[in-house]
């Protein structure tokens, strides 16, 4: 496989924990990489204790996965752009963004390979090209990379936190301020290891801001400045306003939506070639405007 280069513009992780964060690869699998010599850094091969320092140049010769059998089939995803380079898609609830370990039958990554599109093959065998991921019942705009090292260079983009996200949420009741910022760590439920929680874990930064009060909920717009799985829903949990329609984090079943009410509307990047800032955005989704009792005619 060909080398893939980035330099690294501020981390000062070790680089197998900066690695394994970036490319969502376990980090045991790209000690591996560094204990073959096929991660230098500014040129020279380096063990896995190196600390970044913030202005290295990184190269590395990913170490190719056994390819798995896929399921491909379409489904009922909209492509916003595709270039040569990465595509871009909106994604509706219901369908998972790569199949997991239930093995699900449709996919953004199943759909995209069934109409021929090309993904890159860097991160674990189950998501090629998938540099971020939403929940499955979590709707709206991703990106996903055809080529490794734009596939690098984006998900270096997130780990730095140059990309931009913004969801709109609905939340039970009101909250105390009408914006804020949660920042608390976010790991394993120490009870169900199925779901997480507040507690030691990873770092994680939501910013919110109400944008609509109604009787019995808020609107929220959140910004993510970490991305950690399920960090909107864990945090809304945490201020004791869980999202509407949140089966796993909240005690009360809506009767207007059947998921969370949570939908990712606009996501910015720079495009890895050009260097264009791109933009994005996905309407909200019909089960949420009928929660907010705007439904389109």
């Amino acid at each position: 496989m060909p080398q893939i280069q980035l330099t690294n513009v501020g981390s000062q992780k070790r680089i197998d924990s900066y690695l394994a964060e970036v490319l969502e690869i376990p980090r045991n699998q790209i000690q591996k990489w560094i204990e073959k010599g096929k991660v230098c850094i500014n040129g020279y091969v380096v063990n896995k204790n190196y600390k970044l320092k913030g202005e290295e140049k990184i190269t590395f010769e990913p170490v190719e996965f056994e390819k798995p059998n896929l399921k491909v089939s379409d489904c009922d995803i909209k492509i916003l752009y595709e270039d040569d380079f990465l595509v871009v898609v909106d994604k509706p609830a219901g369908i998972v963004v790569h199949p997991g370990a239930a093995n699900e039958e449709l996919s953004v990554v199943g759909a995209l390979l069934y109409r021929g599109v090309k993904l890159s093959d860097i991160g674990v065998p189950l998501r090629p090209g998938v540099v971020h991921r939403i929940d499955k019942d979590t709707s709206g705009v991703i990106v996903l990379a055809k080529d490794n090292n734009v596939h690098f260079n984006l998900a270096n983009q997130f780990a730095a936190h140059i990309c931009k996200r913004y969801y709109i949420g609905v939340c039970e009741g009101h909250l105390k301020d009408y914006h804020g910022t949660i920042e608390t760590q976010i790991g394993r439920h120490l009870k169900n290891r199925k779901i997480f929680s507040v507690t030691q874990g990873k770092h994680a930064i939501t910013h919110y801001k109400v944008i609509m009060r109604l009787k019995d909920m808020d609107v929220v717009r959140f910004e993510l400045e970490t991305g950690r799985t399920h960090q909107i829903r864990v945090h809304m949990q945490y201020l004791n306003h869980p999202l509407v329609g949140d089966s796993v984090y909240s005690k009360t079943k809506s009767k207007i939506i059947t998921r969370q009410a949570l939908h990712a509307f606009y996501l910015g990047f720079y495009h890895p070639i050009s260097n264009k800032f791109l933009k994005f955005y996905s309407k909200l989704s019909e089960d949420i405007l009928n929660l907010l009792g705007l439904k389109e005619d």
